[in-house]
């Protein structure tokens, strides 16, 4: 077999683009290796300029576990095959990330240009795990943030995540749908996302299964009656009719009730039982389903609703009166449909002790220079007034906040825009945590991370203290995003400074 076909664990580490091993290159050979660089991953805006749901923090700590892991042996395997740079082989070859990696953790609600994830090391180190990163966090917080806008518009009724078919391959499909129980769905269909994630998958039937029966009433009710035979003792497994095969009220909704009522199942069952409805006019097709349930005296056959739903049509069906119990989504969360590309990027924001910052003609690209971390108020009903992003040393709001003193925060580009917090009038949690430091994983934390029903219970939690104008998903009420004095002063002396440069 050619080796070039057989991946390890550690290809995900060098899942890069080129230029970052040419810079690395330069920087070796310039001896400037062992600079220390800072680096954060924001992103610039969302889908509806409100919020979005971290994701993906739990595979990027990985990565350090393979990179500190994988022996010389294996990574000059690799190295060798696609760098010319003898020196630069044999350096990545002894390399190991001996830095630090803060994080907001899974399940944390972000917002537009607050850094989600922080590296700090060597300037190699952090060099060349930039596109591994921004591969993680993009997919994974597109997916994540998709399924919370799915899931807000469809509540109290529950989502599953279904997509797996239409997902971008195999970490998309795996990794995605732990992204979309994060995001809010109660549950998935894939056995890999099961097997990885120890999150329990669930599933239907397909229109493949019935027409294996045949065609017509009697193939259609001997699939149903074969299927509740066979899986109504298996615990798990869910007693869910796919009844639009042929005719949905004039032949599907008759035989599943029949085939229920002829395997003796009925309200008395312990599991879930029901129908789903894949196609037609779904707000009409359910309520006279529901009808007809509840007449046989089976008023806790639930209904599942899918076909190519999204945010929108559910919205759609709940305005309708539709009965349905579940609504199954795919694509649309799978690839976050509408917004498939979810735009974090990966900065440079300081050199050894010196902060940089990276200017634009389009204001939104413009950086937040130095080391910082991220902390949200909360005021005196518990709901969260803003966010505060500080530089981790020698910054006075910092210290104002931890201690609860009155303290004044403005929007950075309006000095009229600003809030005091009053003494005694605000709560404050730091949304910054430490994951890796001095190259060791805090296993404290990182294993949290594992717990991805406890990562969406986070995520629920946090939702709850969002306004409810702030959570609407068309034009939501603007959530403040402020910098510290300190830091607003910092990159002002910067932009100053530059354009100081530029007029001589």
């Amino acid at each position: 077999m050619n080796k070039s076909r057989v991946l390890t664990d550690f290809a995900r580490v060098i899942n890069s683009d080129r230029y970052q091993y040419t810079e690395s290159d330069i920087f070796l050979m310039e001896n400037m290796q062992e600079r220390i660089a800072v680096f954060d991953v924001y992103f610039r805006k969302t889908q509806d300029g409100g919020f979005a749901v971290v994701a993906g923090v739990q595979e990027v700590i990985n990565l350090i576990e393979i990179l500190n892991s994988t022996s010389e042996e294996e990574k000059r395997m690799y190295f060798s095959e696609i760098l010319e740079e003898e020196h630069l082989v044999e350096y990545l070859s002894k390399l190991k990330f001996t830095g630090d990696i803060l994080a907001m953790r899974d399940g944390e609600i972000a917002y537009p240009n607050e850094p989600v994830l922080t590296v700090k090391a060597p300037l190699i180190q952090a060099k060349i795990l930039e596109t591994p990163i921004l591969n993680i966090i993009n997919m994974q917080m597109a997916i994540a943030t998709k399924a919370s806008r799915v899931t807000r518009a469809a509540y109290p009724i529950a989502v599953s995540s279904f997509g797996s078919r239409r997902a971008h391959g195999f970490d998309s499909a795996v990794a995605g749908n732990k992204a979309a129980v994060i995001g809010g769905c109660v549950n998935h269909s894939n056995l890999m996302t099961e097997y990885k994630y120890s999150i329990p998958s669930v599933g239907t039937m397909a229109h493949s299964y019935v027409q294996t029966f045949g065609v017509g009433s009697n193939a259609e009710r001997t699939a149903f009656e074969t299927f509740i035979k066979h899986r109504k003792n298996r615990g798990k497994n869910s007693l869910i009719l796919l009844i639009d095969t042929y005719n949905t009220l004039g032949m599907g909704i008759k035989n599943a009730i029949e085939a229920f009522k002829n395997c003796g199942i009925d309200d008395s069952y312990e599991g879930m039982y029901g129908v789903r409805i894949d196609s037609g006019d779904l707000a009409y097709l359910s309520k006279k389903c529901r009808v007809l349930l509840d007449e046989a005296g089976l008023k806790k056959a639930k209904i599942v609703l899918t076909n190519s739903l999204n945010e929108e049509l559910i919205r759609s069906l709940r305005e309708q009166g539709a009965c349905a119990d579940l609504y199954g989504v795919g694509d649309e969360i799978a690839v976050s449909k509408s917004n498939p590309c979810f735009g974090g990027v990966y900065k440079i924001v300081q050199i050894d002790e010196n902060p940089v910052i990276k200017l634009s003609e389009d204001i939104v690209k413009i950086s937040n220079p130095g080391f910082k971390e991220v902390y949200r108020i909360y005021d005196k009903n518990e709901l969260a007034y803003a966010d505060l992003i500080t530089l981790v040393n020698n910054d006075m709001d910092k210290e104002l906040l931890i201690k609860g003193e009155t303290l004044t925060i403005r929007d950075e580009k309006y000095e009229f825009k600003s809030s005091t917090l009053k003494k005694g009038e605000y709560t404050v949690k730091k949304l910054t945590r430490d994951y890796v430091i001095n190259g060791e994983i805090v296993m404290t934390e990182y294993e949290k991370l594992f717990d991805i029903m406890s990562s969406q219970r986070y995520y629920l939690d946090s939702l709850e203290k969002v306004s409810v104008e702030r959570k609407r998903l068309e034009n939501p009420h603007n959530y403040k995003v402020d910098l510290s004095s300190d830091l607003i002063e910092l990159k002002y002396n910067l932009i100053k400074g530059i354009k100081a440069e530029i007029e001589k």
